[in-house]
């Protein structure tokens, strides 16, 4: 069984995207490329039409997402 999806795991991934400006759940989704799939199907799970400016709001549009292990 896969584990699961954190909050550290995917700023893991995103943290210094922010620094470029609002973000899609595009971007966002491509940032994360190199991350594990479950962390990609998370991801697109976020709606598709709100830009992220920092990723405490990423965190608003997911909130079952555990901080860590």
């Amino acid at each position: 069984m896969a584990e699961e999806v954190t909050r550290i795991e995917i700023a893991d991934h995103l943290a210094g995207l922010f620094a470029n400006g609002a973000m899609s759940k595009h971007d966002l989704l491509i940032a994360s490329a190199g991350a594990r799939p479950e962390v990609r199907e998370v991801l697109a799970a976020l709606p598709d039409d709100r830009r992220y400016t920092e990723l405490r709001q990423v965190w608003e549009d997911l909130p079952l997402v555990p901080v860590g292990a």
